[in-house]
């Protein structure tokens, strides 16, 4: 009887170890992934508050489009939109207001892109009309 008891004992202490290995697990497995999910949470916080920054400041970036070196034309012939294309340029604007000549040059329909950003494709639907002569002017 003393060896069935010493067996019992041992089954039921392996059976106990095993439980308590198994909860550990678990517990191991749910304390890993918490610190994957806080991490990765942070991360993604961290990238998605990089690409708000960067539309955001490329969003500054084209509405003072007109005041930089570069730009072609006169900054008081440009009219902001914003959207599907940053401006409308009334190139000669400024010198037929001020009397320096007596018609526009052209209405150039222009997007401002920063950090390699392409035309969306409501962008290239306006510049495709545009290159088709599919505009017009109507006074309501």
């Amino acid at each position: 009887m003393n060896l069935l008891a010493f067996a019992a004992g041992a089954f039921l202490g392996v059976l106990l170890v095993l439980r308590l290995l198994q909860a550990w697990r678990a517990s191991a497995v749910r304390s890993g992934v918490e610190r994957w999910r806080r991490y990765e949470a942070a991360r993604i916080a961290a990238e998605t508050e990089a690409a708000s920054e960067a539309v955001l400041l490329g969003k500054v970036g084209e509405q003072l489009a007109p005041l930089w070196s570069g730009f072609p034309w006169d900054p008081g012939d440009a009219r902001f939109l914003g959207s599907p294309i940053d401006f409308v340029v009334f190139d000669g604007a400024s010198d037929v207001r001020a009397g320096r000549a007596d018609r526009l040059r052209e209405i150039v329909f222009v997007d401002v892109k920063t950090g390699g950003a392409r035309l969306t494709p409501a962008q290239r639907r306006v510049r495709e009309l545009v290159e088709r002569k599919r505009v017009g002017f109507r006074s309501l």
